[in-house]
């Protein structure tokens, strides 16, 4: 097998695994964080740090535009592959309410 199959087959497995829906908010957080560490950190960094070379950096990403986050991860934006199909809704809301953890943004924010 190739990479990219070996890699879509591993993704599958991890996806299939993750929560369909956590119960409170610090169990959103948890699950966003095992996604965004095993999904997104690659390009992202490590807890939202990148060294910017590759990957936008989401220390930046303003509080109130999950609209813009979600369009931009379902969809990719220049070198951002699109997860449309791949990550499921409540698993985007629960990287979301990662990274405004992350960010500080409060639970009010997190959930817009």
């Amino acid at each position: 097998m190739t990479r990219a199959p070996l890699l879509a087959l591993a993704l599958a497995g991890l996806l299939a695994a993750a929560p369909a829906r956590a119960a409170d908010p610090g169990e959103a957080v948890a699950a966003g964080r095992k996604l965004y560490t095993s999904l997104c950190a690659r390009c992202h960094g490590l807890n939202l740090v990148t060294s910017g070379a590759i990957g936008y950096d989401l220390r930046t990403f303003p509080k109130g535009d999950k609209e813009r986050f979600v369009r931009s991860v379902n969809k990719g934006i220049r070198a951002m592959p699109a997860w449309e199909g791949v990550i499921k809704p409540e698993q985007l809301d629960a990287i979301w309410a990662y990274v405004g953890s992350v960010n500080g943004w409060g639970e009010s924010a997190a959930a817009k």
